[in-house]
């Protein structure tokens, strides 16, 4: 099979965690088609160097989470230059009423995808290295989190 056959039926398989990754990290239609087109370009760039230590899904996961973070910071210092350059806008608002939703937003990006990771069952290991952290620091962030989400969810 062709390396480019490979990759698309390797990202068919995994687009429902392209698309999560995708939702969570932006909220307007066009900002999720200019993430979703950027991480399948990385993705590609970088497919020829998937050495198949971790499971697809695991590399993914990462190389998604490193692009939607990089595009954060952008948009932070774009934002920022607005602010101090231009006239206010009116802010990140929500245009969902989704508890869910409007809790997850409420965490940082890296909480985010730590709690997002661990209801999909990954398990401690494969988020430690996703995300390039401890297995114990994982836990204690997750134990963190929930406790937050406790206390934004009533």
């Amino acid at each position: 099979m062709a390396l480019q056959d490979e990759f698309v039926e390797r990202i068919q398989e995994h687009r429902l965690l392209l698309n999560k990754l995708v939702f969570l990290y932006a909220d307007q239609a066009e900002d999720r088609n200019d993430l979703r087109q950027e991480i399948l370009l990385q993705a590609w760039r970088s497919y020829p160097n998937y050495r198949a230590e971790a499971r697809f899904s695991t590399w993914l996961y990462r190389l998604g989470l490193n692009v939607a973070l990089t595009m954060l910071a952008q948009a932070k210092r774009t934002q920022f230059s607005e602010l101090t350059d231009g006239p206010p806008g009116d802010g990140n608002q929500f245009e969902t009423d989704d508890q869910l939703q409007v809790v997850l937003r409420q965490l940082g990006p890296i909480d985010r995808t730590l709690l997002v990771m661990s209801m999909e069952g990954y398990n401690d290991v494969e988020i430690s290295e996703t995300l390039g952290i401890s297995p114990g620091n994982t836990r204690t962030k997750l134990h963190r989190i929930r406790q937050k989400i406790g206390q934004l969810w009533t």
